[in-house]
């Protein structure tokens, strides 16, 4: 087509404007998807993080346990139910827990904690608990009452391994219940509050300890990454769970406090994005409006030979449309491999002990995660596409309603 031949030379004619315009829009695709790939991989390092260290991914528990969070509304974990859960193909991994409110003594020393019981073999995979490890040992077998602290609580009880730890709760029967057990590890956690009220006894001494019989509070459900959550929900729902007196909580439900940051991070980095795209659309704009009034005389003699206004438009748009493309071409080749080296090499948050207590009070390691999603890429082009589209109108009406003899006039 006539038109875009001559769209294509004239995107070349001024090699110095073209290649500023380029230049532009491969800046605003390279940095979009690259912050994106980083809003999302630390996004999802969080995620990952928090749901390995409590609720897993979908938490499987007695209707209305979420909301209130006591023994009173257990469930019976029964084989039945187990085998239903193992054929969920989504669930890489499950355990069943017990979580109570519990006070720890040692010697003068006192705090209240969150006192988990689980299984160390069921928690393989599923937890990173007992890779956080720093000082001693998770549960072993030959402590018949181990208990592992949060390293912060074992300085605040001033614990050191093998000592004697006075846990005392309310049971389930509402008798009181304490008992002796022994420090054998203490464990670096990300989040600095949950390091300073975290402990982890075996499953069974807690059921014994709260003379919970065979019950259990919840059981967390760990799956190959968040995406694959309303995979589980859809295969869990077809169980008819609430006829048992269960139900099924996401990640999101069980820790809203996390859901909700990254809400409000998202949103703070798109007004960001939302800002530089605004600013490279008007500079196609400014571009290709300058062409525009730079040909005043030629497209004025086009228009006096005969050429309607709308081809006009169309080469004019052309243009800009050849340019915008062209940028997004390098842009994202540049991006891709860039996102896939990063997302290979997390980047240590700069700044030392102070940047690193910042990321530890939203519960992540001081690093910087990048993840490229399928809708990336997608995404940051049709963006940049339809924002030099609109961009590209004006000049392109401005060009196709001149008169010929204003345009010759104007020289």
């Amino acid at each position: 087509m006539i038109v875009l031949r001559l769209a294509w030379r004239n995107v070349w004619r001024n090699v110095r404007r073209t290649g500023l315009t380029i230049a532009a829009t491969v800046f605003a695709v390279f940095l979009v998807v690259v912050f994106i790939a980083m809003g999302d991989g630390i996004h999802s390092k969080m995620v990952e993080d928090s749901v390995r260290i409590q609720s897993g991914h979908v938490q499987l528990a007695g209707a209305g346990y979420l909301e209130n969070r006591t023994l009173e509304y257990g469930m019976r974990w029964t084989p039945e139910l187990e085998a239903a859960v193992s054929k969920v193909e989504a669930v890489e991994a499950w355990a069943p827990r017990v979580t109570s409110a519990a006070l720890l003594s040692v010697d003068d020393a006192s705090h209240g904690v969150l006192l988990i019981g689980l299984d160390p073999a069921r928690e393989v995979g599923l937890s990173t608990l007992a890779e956080r490890v720093t000082e001693g040992t998770f549960l072993p077998d030959d402590v018949p009452n181990g208990i592992v602290l949060g390293e912060q609580l074992a300085k605040n009880l001033a614990a050191e391994i093998g000592d004697e730890v006075l846990v005392f709760s309310m049971a389930y029967t509402l008798q009181n219940a304490y008992e002796l057990f022994t420090l054998t590890g203490t464990m670096k956690l990300p989040d600095p509050a949950l390091e300073r009220s975290f402990a982890v006894v075996e499953l069974a001494s807690l059921q014994t300890f709260l003379e919970f019989g065979d019950r259990v509070t919840e059981v967390a459900l760990l799956a190959e990454s968040a995406a694959d959550v309303p995979d589980i929900e859809a295969s869990l729902a077809t169980l008819d769970l609430a006829a048992a007196g269960l139900e099924v909580n996401a990640w999101d439900d069980v820790m809203p406090d996390l859901a909700q940051f990254i809400v409000i991070d998202d949103a703070g980095m798109y007004v960001l994005l939302i800002i530089l795209i605004v600013i490279v659309g008007f500079g196609i704009l400014n571009t290709i409006l300058m062409s525009v009034m730079e040909r005043q005389r030629e497209l004025g003699a086009m228009l006096a030979l005969g050429l309607r206004p709308l081809r006009i438009f169309q080469m004019i748009y052309a243009e800009s449309l050849f340019m915008a493309a062209i940028g997004l071409v390098i842009g994202l080749a540049l991006a891709l491999p860039t996102v896939w080296i990063l997302g290979l090499n997390p980047i240590p948050i700069p700044g030392g002990e102070e940047m690193a207590a910042a990321a530890a009070l939203v519960g992540m390691e001081p690093v910087i995660v990048f993840e490229l999603r399928d809708s990336t890429l997608p995404g940051a082009a049709l963006t940049i596409a339809i924002v030099a589209a609109l961009a590209a109108l004006y000049p392109a009406i401005k060009a196709s309603r001149a008169r010929p003899v204003d345009a010759l006039r104007s020289l």
